[in-house]
């Protein structure tokens, strides 16, 4: 549910301003409204830098995770979050330029490599002497053997179909033999290739420190960095509030209006009778879009975080989280589909869950649910690591062969499913119509209700008793006369009957091609369940048809095809049994229900606690 907002508009003495706005933090219950949407330079800069401190610490978590004994590290030297930050930023700068550094004397020694070693002195003094040495290099199909008799010339290497050698030239001239045409001379190597290496050897070692220091920072330095990101956060909040703070009387009285959640009122109430600060309060309008602060029981509050996926529902409509959540959970199971996988998920997360962040928790019990809604519709379809038990029962599930669903049976569930799912959003649907504009704006809505939901109910009988003919009865005739002057005749209490009827007419158009089109879309469930289960069969088939007889090396081959078969298995469809399932929420659900969104997420001025 939505919880109630409350607005707050405090007068303030401009000389108490400061101390009333510690205050105000320190409870930290108000929501400041916000008067202004374009933030000052100040703030934008401040908004980059919490931005930019977000993803250093996602990438020191990364770092940290790929160090092999954390233990081992060791600690910084350094107290401040603040300088810890500008070292960071030094370091990347510093490996930047020294990965270009590298480089480039990479690309020098492939150029010197083929040379090997030479003296560069050696080679001066030579060149007093009036004998120069010229560095050539020709493609192997043109280097002619013949050369090194009828010139003094020495082959050094032959490398990656070139060759190159050394001509020794005691005159003055520039130009080459003319046999050498397609012969080219490179200038002398200004370093030896030993230099080059100790160079290379020498920038890397610089590298491997600061990575260390880098190391060092993932390990021990990652709180540091989070507090400074809360006094940053808190410095942008304090910030804002002045921002959106209004001054009257010249300057003499400061006016900040805030929300405040029902069950927070009389908290900030008490606080604000003993300071003596004039207030106003008002119940919150759906004009003013007020902060969204969502309050579920313990059951819906974990599919909160799939509610901000997309987003916040408007203050005046109803909180769909209690109400997708159990079909999110069934479609999980329905789609990924197999007991086995459904079993490990939960199992997996329960050893891992003691370790993991408080923050993580909630989400990782989420996952548990949609394990056990894996396990529950694995048990329906008869399917265990890939393993059909229809067709290959247990022993001790002979007998039960009847009881697991065909694929026939699934089909026709997934659009049951569908069918449930979308009436329960039109009757959400008219609730919210109700809500937020009255009774007489839902008749359109529960028109539609009536008609689809009688007309499935008689042809149903009909079809256990054909002659009694319920479908064209009185009963029903009488049903669909009242929805059809609900869907054409009072679908807007406000206008002219004769545009009732046209936009009735628009309704019916699309009522009639986007049902079908939603319901249609939830086969999805049947087809990727059925995905998962022939992947997981074509696995196990691999795993025993391409082990070799040999015993040991068999088994060994088996598990390997197993587990690496399985892994994708449960990658690919767990990730569609989350993606598919969100869609039909978001779209098929969401659009049947009406929903408006656009809500923004209740944040109270207070001090910004560090992160778990």
């Amino acid at each position: 549910m939505i919880v109630p907002m409350f607005k707050y508009s405090f007068l303030v003495y401009h000389a108490d301003y400061e101390q009333f706005l510690d205050h105000l933090k320190e409870i930290g219950v108000a929501h400041i409204v916000e008067h202004q949407d374009e933030p000052t330079t100040e703030m934008q800069d401040l908004y980059r830098k919490i931005s930019d401190l977000s993803k250093t610490i996602k990438t020191l978590e990364r770092r940290r995770k790929q160090i092999p004994d954390p233990a081992v590290v060791e600690n910084i030297t350094e107290k401040s979050g603040e300088k810890l930050n500008q070292r960071i930023a030094e370091i990347e700068s510093s490996l930047e330029q020294i990965q270009q550094q590298l480089s480039a004397l990479q690309k020098e020694e492939k150029n010197i490599e083929p040379w090997g070693q030479f003296s560069l002195e050696a080679i001066k003094r030579l060149s007093e002497a009036n004998i120069n040495l010229r560095f050539l290099i020709c493609p192997d199909s043109k280097y002619n053997p013949e050369w090194e008799e009828k010139y003094p010339i020495e082959l050094i290497s032959e490398t990656d179909g070139y060759s190159y050698f050394v001509l020794v030239d005691e005159s003055e001239s520039k130009e080459l033999p003319e046999d050498m045409e397609e012969t080219d001379e490179i200038a002398l190597p200004k370093k030896t290739l030993e230099e080059v290496r100790k160079e290379i050897s020498a920038t890397q070692a610089q590298a491997d420190e600061l990575n260390y220091e880098l190391d060092k920072i993932a390990v021990h330095g990652i709180e540091l960095l989070e507090e400074y990101q809360a006094r940053l956060e808190e410095q942008l909040s304090d910030i804002n509030v002045r921002f959106q703070t209004v001054t009257e009387v010249e300057g003499k009285i400061r006016l900040v209006e805030a929300w405040v959640p029902q069950m927070k009122t009389d908290e900030l109430e008490e606080w604000v009778d003993q300071k003596e600060v004039y207030y106003l309060k008002e119940p919150a309008s759906a004009d003013e879009k007020p902060p969204i602060l969502l309050r579920n029981n313990r059951f819906a509050k974990l599919f909160e975080p799939v509610t901000k996926l997309f987003s916040l529902p408007s203050y005046t409509e109803l909180d769909l989280t209690p109400f997708f959540a159990p079909f999110f959970m069934l479609f999980y199971g329905f789609c990924l589909g197999d007991a086995g996988y459904g079993l490990l998920l939960v199992l997996a997360i329960a050893i891992y869950k003691p370790k993991a962040k408080q923050n993580m928790r909630p989400l990782l019990t989420l996952a548990q649910l949609l394990g056990l809604a894996t396990i529950l519709f694995g048990a329906i379809t008869g399917t265990f690591f890939g393993i059909n038990l229809i067709e290959n029962p247990p022993k001790f599930l002979a007998d039960a062969k009847d009881m697991f669903l065909d694929s026939n049976q699934m089909f026709t569930l997934a659009l049951v499913f569908g069918a449930v799912q979308i009436l329960f959003g039109m009757v959400l649907k008219a609730i919210n119509q109700i809500r937020q504009q009255g009774f007489g704006y839902s008749l359109s809505t529960w028109g539609w209700f009536l008609l689809i939901v009688s007309s499935v109910v008689f042809y149903l009988l009909d079809t256990q008793n054909p002659e009694a003919g319920y479908f064209f009865g009185p009963i029903h005739t009488i049903l669909v006369g009242v929805s059809v002057l609900g869907i054409f005749i009072f679908n807007h209490p406000k206008r002219n009957i004769f545009i009732n009827v046209g936009a009735g007419l628009w309704d019916a158009y699309n009522m009639i091609t986007g049902v079908i089109g939603d319901l249609l879309s939830y086969i999805r469930l049947f087809a990727l369940g059925l995905a998962s289960a022939i992947l997981g069969q074509v696995f196990n088939q691999f795993a025993f048809d391409l082990a070799p007889d040999i015993p040991l090396v068999g088994i060994l081959v088996t598990l390997i095809i197993l587990l690496i078969g399985h892994g994708i298995n449960i990658f690919m469809s767990g990730l569609g049994a989350f993606v598919h399932p969100l869609r039909l929420t978001f779209v098929e659900f969401y659009k049947n229900a009406g929903f408006i969104g656009g809500g923004k997420e209740y944040k109270p001025y207070q001090r910004v606690q560090v992160k778990n």
